[in-house]
């Protein structure tokens, strides 16, 4: 997708663990997000373009996960995510930066379009509700959570 997005919204937290750690927590998170009946029937519901099940982890580019496909991967730096679905056309950016060799900061960022009527509505049930905020800070820390123990194994 090469269409310039309007910004959303970012979210982000340090992780206490390497950025290699973080990246790929993050792939395992969401690949274990998107995938499933209930992602599947979820995707099928808005009409999602992308309903595959071709994700893996290290991801690759032109990969899917039910309502998304990886446009961009930079191990350990970058995971890109970008969809489409009748009532909107989506990207989820996930950036990681190093801050020491044992600390990261992880941030993820949203930009979306919401066209028409339909996509007004739909992104007042989504945005206006603070659901897509629970949803991204919830991922956040349960990528934390992940990195941090596959750190403390290492």
């Amino acid at each position: 997708m090469d269409t310039e997005l309007p910004f959303i919204d970012e979210f982000d937290t340090t992780v206490e663990a390497s950025a290699s750690l973080v990246f790929e927590a993050t792939a395992r998170t969401v690949g274990g997000s998107f995938e499933g009946p209930a992602a599947r029937a979820f995707s099928g519901l808005l009409g999602c373009v992308h309903r595959g099940t071709s994700y893996t982890v290290p991801p690759v580019e032109g990969q899917e996960a039910n309502g998304f496909r990886v446009a961009s991967v930079r191990p350990p730096t970058r995971l890109v995510l970008e969809g489409r679905h009748r009532f909107a056309v989506y990207r989820l950016s996930f950036f990681i930066a190093p801050l020491t060799e044992w600390r990261s900061h992880l941030r993820a960022r949203t930009d979306a379009l919401f066209p028409g009527f339909k996509g007004a509505v739909y992104r007042a049930l989504v945005l206006g509700t603070g659901g897509h905020e629970i949803v991204v800070r919830r991922m956040l820390a349960v990528v934390a959570r992940r990195a941090e123990r596959l750190e403390s194994v290492k």
